[in-house]
């Protein structure tokens, strides 16, 4: 154990300790919090000499509720002598306050825009820079501490079942693909729609040896911002739901775009969950966390830009956000979102052949103390219009058995993220 010291009832008492602990979770080690400043290794005490830089004025910034920091490229916190907050840093980006308090910053879907983000500003979405600060700290206070293999966790975000009929039917018109039109006539007819795919999913992640989740709508049709939600009823699902859970899947809530609740949604689901991820990634962390930690939800996958993949919060794993208004971490944990089919596809616009490379290759430049979350919708498992798609994510699969990565399953992000506070 490392003994240190936090001087109580300061502005930067909680953060700092906060961002102790999620040191410990990321390094695998363990700080002896004493109260006794003599016999401590590591102090932090603005009054102190022989302190860690402390920047006083972002803390009372934080607990007055004013997020507006001049950050430059290194995305830093600095005092009036330029020196650099550390730990005020970490707490900067992996809470994500530069996403507090600009509503103008916000999409046409009320979402926080990457072109509005310091990761678009100086080109920073592919940089774990919060690991970095970490192994920076770790280093200049003499400290040991474990380096773990980079990990996946994989899910799938049901958003169509029918959607097949007509965009892989148009597909098939285009390319003359007659024999098609007629297999998703018969498809729709026997109430097989070719989208309707969770057997053919759980087929192939029993091939590679790998769980994964499923995050189902309870809503349909037309919703908030005119963004459409399930075309199908969950529980006509109940097969399906119940061939995931038998198989060692597993299945959670997708938000839907409606003012129902989460712990409404899950009413309705019938689905013993506490998994979720906001459907569209229509989230907003200084607003959905709070509404997160009212409900059951013990884990959220949200925290994503849908324009780019990478590091939303620079940070490379799950956490437990905190709660700038009762000064402590919230009661759930955050598993950010880093890799998104249709963020390729309908934002990037890149050709798919390029997408699992990239994929793999992130991971070899980030391959320890990550746990990366890859999101591939059951519309790209298509045989016909995202035909290649199935083909990157069987790559992405054969990549992850080949070298044997583990792939985490929502409980294990849950139970070894949690805080002990």
């Amino acid at each position: 154990m490392i003994p240190i010291y936090v001087k109580p009832n300061e502005s930067y008492t909680n953060v700092i300790t906060y961002i102790l602990k999620l040191i410990e979770k990321n390094k695998d080690i363990h700080f002896q919090f004493l109260e006794k400043k003599s016999e401590a290794k590591i102090v932090w005490d603005h009054l102190d000499e022989q302190s860690q830089i402390i920047t006083t004025e972002f803390y009372n910034s934080i607990q007055a509720k004013q997020f507006e920091f001049n950050i430059e490229n290194d995305v830093s916190i600095r005092n009036e002598n330029g020196d650099k907050d550390i730990l005020a840093s970490i707490f900067y980006k992996v809470n994500c306050l530069q996403e507090f308090g600009f509503k103008e910053d916000l999409d046409e879907y009320g979402r926080y825009k990457y072109s509005s983000s310091y990761q678009y500003k100086y080109g920073l979405i592919e940089k774990n820079l919060v690991q970095k600060e970490i192994d920076d700290f770790m280093l200049f206070n003499n400290i040991t501490g474990k380096n773990k293999k980079s990990r996946f966790f994989i899910s799938h975000d049901i958003d169509t079942i029918h959607g097949s009929f007509l965009q892989d039917g148009l597909w098939a018109v285009k390319n003359k693909k007659i024999g098609v039109v007629l297999k998703l006539i018969f498809n729709e007819v026997s109430r097989k729609p070719h989208w309707q795919n969770i057997d053919k999913i759980l087929k192939i992640s029993s091939d590679y040896e790998v769980y994964t989740t499923f995050f189902w709508l309870v809503n349909q049709g037309v919703g908030l911002s005119n963004i459409k939600n399930a075309d199908y009823k969950i529980e006509d699902q109940k097969l399906l739901l119940e061939l995931i859970e038998k198989s060692g899947s597993y299945n959670g809530i997708h938000k839907s775009c409606t003012t129902d609740t989460l712990d409404r949604e899950i009413e309705k689901s019938k689905l013993n969950t506490v998994y979720n991820r906001y459907h569209f990634l229509k989230f907003v962390p200084s607003i959905d966390w709070e509404k997160i930690s009212s409900s059951k939800i013990e884990l959220d996958c949200s925290l994503g830009f849908a324009e780019h993949y990478g590091f939303r919060n620079s940070y490379g794993k799950a956490f437990q956000p905190f709660d700038i208004s009762s000064n402590k971490p919230f009661d759930f944990v955050e598993a950010p979102l880093n890799f998104m089919d249709t963020t390729f596809h309908q934002y990037i616009k890149m050709p798919s052949s390029k997408i699992g490379d990239i994929i793999i290759e992130f991971y070899e430049k980030n391959n320890k103390n990550c746990d990366f979350s890859l999101l591939w919708h059951n519309t790209y498992f298509t045989d016909y219009k995202y035909n290649s798609y199935l083909a990157e994510y069987k790559k992405i699969l054969g990549y992850i058995y080949e070298n044997k990565i583990e792939v985490l399953s929502p409980n294990q992000l849950i139970e070894e993220n949690k805080l002990q506070w």
